[in-house]
């Protein structure tokens, strides 16, 4: 316990906090040993470095937490993940750029990565220029919304496939309304023929009440004739009225009986026209209900964009409109966004002001380091050279000894070879010499004797 407390306080020191600085600048700590003084430019760029990292860290946390709604702790990861690649990016792009005997072509050599900087800051600054003017931005991005609202409002009354559901549901209603009412008796009523006799039984109903007002005013004597009592005149009206009493009676029953005929064929035509209502109710439902689905799905998905449309495209074209609208606002904006990417872009061009500046005495002796390095190198590579040459001429020396002795070898076993043929024909000879020599003998010994036996 007590060697990780001394670890960690020797990591979080002055001395520890230097030496991780001289790490990110990536110094040669042997040549700062021969020039100290030049340490402090290098914590210095390694404390530039750790700063444009820690800009980049907040900036993609905020950024992570805007466009993609994360939970802070998980932004802030992401930042710190973003913030290492930026470390790495800006420390190769100050450890790579080359001092080059004239300042023209460390000027061409600088200008890539000065560029490269230049992009990385103001895709680190963009998100840090939005969280200053987040307040502005804010109250924009809800004045966007609900115009973007208010036009889709509009954009939905005017679309011609939804301008037709109000008058489609009203036909629905009707149709519904009108198959549950089935034949009523007002649409008996509305009938041709039940209005025809309707309005002859109302005339002869007319005529029969006058009728009778006219044969009581005969009989009590108030009109007419003016003769009280029954007579010949009150007879003749009685006659009348009974006579147009009879037709009432006659046409009410005949009425009676049209509306039951009405009645039975409008149930029969209600039948087949209640099924070709309902045919038609449910091609109306189906349309409606397309159509509401349909515009639903529009709905939701504008809301779906409504409530994701604070991401940093929106807040970007809430500042722009900002800008456009206030003059102030758009200078501040630029100043602040061209601030940012400077201190972005601050450990390379701090770099190349030191590149363009005359040599420093660690840049000196770092170049002597690299020179002696490559002397090392240069002279090991030919002392392998000259060894392996020394070693070649040896192999080969020592190939032209065996070849030689080898060829001696052959030589004497081929001359033995040959001596030991020339003996084994010698003998030969002589062996066939002799055995010629001796049947000679024997051949003239036969001859001698075949001459004395006679």
């Amino acid at each position: 316990m007590s060697t990780r407390t001394s670890a960690a306080r020797r990591l979080f020191s002055r001395a520890g906090i230097t030496e991780q600085l001289l790490t990110v600048a990536g110094a040669n700590r042997e040549v700062l040993r021969e020039a100290p003084k030049e340490r402090g430019k290098q914590v210095a760029m390694g404390a530039v470095l750790l700063s444009t990292a820690g800009l980049a860290v907040v900036s993609a946390s905020y950024a992570l937490h805007l466009a993609l709604h994360l939970w802070w702790p998980v932004a802030i990861v992401g930042g710190l993940v973003w913030g290492l690649v930026i470390l790495n990016l800006d420390r190769w792009l100050v450890v790579s750029s080359p001092r080059l005997t004239s300042k023209a072509g460390t000027l061409a050599m600088a200008t890539p990565r000065v560029l490269l900087a230049v992009l990385i800051g103001a895709v680190v600054s963009t998100p840090l220029t939005l969280a200053v003017f987040s307040a502005e931005i804010g109250t924009e991005v809800r004045v966007m919304a609900a115009e973007e609202e208010d036009a889709f409002t509009r954009q939905l009354a005017e679309d011609s496939r939804y301008a037709q559901l109000p008058a489609l549901r009203e036909q629905i209603a009707a149709l519904k309304a009108d198959i549950a009412d089935g034949v009523t008796p007002a649409d008996v009523n509305a009938d041709p023929a039940v209005v025809a006799l309707q309005e002859e039984l109302v005339n002869t109903r007319a005529r029969f009440e006058a009728a009778e007002q006219a044969y009581q005013a005969e009989r009590d004597g108030t009109g007419g004739s003016g003769v009280r009592g029954d007579g010949p005149e009150t007879e003749a009206k009685r006659i009348v009225r009974d006579r147009l009493e009879r037709e009432v009676i006659e046409l009410t029953q005949r009425l009676e009986d049209l509306k039951v005929e009405v009645r039975a064929k409008l149930e029969a035509e209600e039948a087949q026209k209640t099924a070709d209502q309902r045919a038609d109710l449910d091609q109306l439902e189906t349309l409606v209900a397309d159509t509401q689905e349909s515009r639903d799905v529009e709905v939701a998905g504008h809301q779906e964009a409504v409530g994701t449309s604070d991401g940093i495209l929106a807040r970007l074209t809430a500042l722009g409109r900002l800008g456009e609208d206030n003059p102030t606002l758009a200078t501040a904006h630029w100043l602040l966004f061209a601030f940012m990417t400077a201190l972005e872009c601050l450990p390379i061009l701090f770099k190349t002001m030191l590149a363009l500046a005359p040599p420093s005495l660690y840049e000196r002796l770092l170049a002597l380091g690299d020179e002696k390095v490559e002397e090392r190198v240069r002279l090991r590579m030919q002392s392998e050279y000259e060894e392996a040459e020394v070693l070649a001429r040896s192999a080969l020396a020592a190939a032209e000894a065996r070849a030689a002795r080898t060829l001696e070898a052959e030589s004497r076993a081929t001359g033995m070879v040959l001596d030991a043929q020339l003996d084994v024909t010698r003998h030969g000879v002589g062996r066939w010499r002799d055995e010629q020599l001796a049947g000679a003998r024997r051949v003239n010994g036969h001859g001698t004797d075949l001459v004395k036996r006679p």
